[in-house]
């Protein structure tokens, strides 16, 4: 009787706001700015001439991956299958009876997700596959063996590194150090030592196997853009030549990565929205450190141990805030799925409905009073026998 049929408010806005993306996703594409459509002009470019670009083979590679699905012809039904992958991704991080519980912050990531979809996913893109690789990470967590999960997610972490990004091999390789990590440590600053630590380890293997900083592949591909300069530059402080100023530099732009201050001095509602979107992602990520949960839920920990190995690489390797946001993008499912959920609804009402069928048996009606004179009748005939 009290079972609701209608869904609640957050579940009916879920509900409006991935239909309403998927039936946008073929449109927006082409009301985006040229800039939003860089990847999906190569991959174009790829399927219809297989000698294009030969230097770059992933953009072949996943030429030949749309033309597997199907989709090489048909850049608006790629379009529409990126946004329905993508709200399948929200519905595992959270399935549809917990968005009633999501709250304002679930709703509000959730636009964001959306928004951010339609203009970097919603054509032929790389995102693509990375988010193939956020829905096998989403997938795996449906696992109930642990050595099964992580097998999958190292698995398809290296396979994307190797066919697409060869930098996500190195995410491959930080995830389960994460991973162990965040399931034995809770106290924020020791992971954010932590961290600071892999920063360490990086540069070191940086400079024995690359002969090379950090930084080194970001200023060279910022220092390309000398013609075509982007607004949104990630630039290091300048400390110095030394391995320790290099490092420094790496530390002052990963923390201008989670609190974008340069963005944020632009002055432009644009920028500033970008940067108050990035705050609010990695506030979520360190309110589910600061809680304990990665200790608690082992899942938890995994989508943690993803996120936090993803900022790490793209710390080294992202040139501007734009592509930044853009690889980000594909991710927003897992940090939708660490969202705090609220209290359900439904719980406020069951409570009186129990309280109801157990007032017939209270001492003190007329019920339960006979009751009581039939108990008493027994036992002085039991004792008369």
């Amino acid at each position: 009787m009290n079972d609701r049929v209608l869904p609640g408010p957050f579940q009916f806005l879920f509900l409006v706001m991935t239909g309403l993306a998927v039936v946008l996703a073929p449109i927006v594409r082409t009301l985006l700015p040229e800039r939003f459509l860089l990847d999906d002009q190569h991959l174009q470019n790829a399927i219809e001439d297989p000698g294009f670009a030969p230097e770059d083979g992933s953009f072949h590679v996943l030429a030949q991956f749309y033309s597997v699905l199907g989709l090489e012809s048909s850049p608006l039904l790629a379009a529409t299958a990126s946004i329905v992958v993508l709200v399948l991704c929200l519905l595992l991080a959270l399935d549809f009876r917990q968005w009633d519980r999501a709250g304002a912050l679930g709703v509000g990531l959730l636009g964001l997700s959306l928004g951010l979809g339609l203009a970097y996913l919603a054509q032929f893109t790389k995102e693509f596959v990375s988010l193939l690789v956020a829905l096998a990470v989403l997938l795996a967590l449906r696992f109930s063996n642990e050595i099964g999960r992580a097998v999958l997610i190292v698995a398809v972490c290296l396979s994307y590194g190797a066919l697409v990004r060869p930098y996500w091999a190195l995410i491959a390789a930080l995830i389960p150090c994460a991973y162990f990590i965040l399931r034995r440590i809770k106290h924020p600053m020791l992971i954010l030592l932590a961290i600071v630590c892999a920063f360490i380890g990086l540069a070191i293997a940086f400079q024995i196997f690359r002969s090379e900083s950090l930084g080194a592949t970001r200023e060279w591909v910022n220092s390309g853009r000398t013609s075509s300069p982007v607004a949104s530059l990630i630039v290091g402080p300048d400390f110095g030549t030394s391995p320790a100023a290099d490092l420094l530099s790496i530390l002052v732009i990963g923390l201008f990565m989670l609190v974008p201050i340069p963005l944020l001095t632009m002055g432009s509602a644009y920028y500033m929205v970008a940067a108050s979107a990035i705050i609010v992602l990695w506030a979520v990520v360190a309110m589910a450190i600061v809680s304990g949960r990665a200790v608690r839920d082992p899942r938890a920990a995994w989508i943690i141990a993803v996120l936090t190995s993803i900022f790490v690489v793209l710390v080294i390797f992202e040139p501007d805030y734009g592509s930044y946001l853009k690889h980000l993008a594909p991710f927003l499912p897992l940090f939708i799925a660490l969202v705090p959920l609220g209290r359900n609804h439904m719980s406020n009402h069951k409570e009186p409905a129990l309280v109801a069928r157990s007032k017939p048996q209270a001492v003190g009606t007329y019920a339960g009073r006979r009751r009581d004179i039939r108990v008493a009748s027994d036992r002085r005939n039991g004792q008369k026998l």
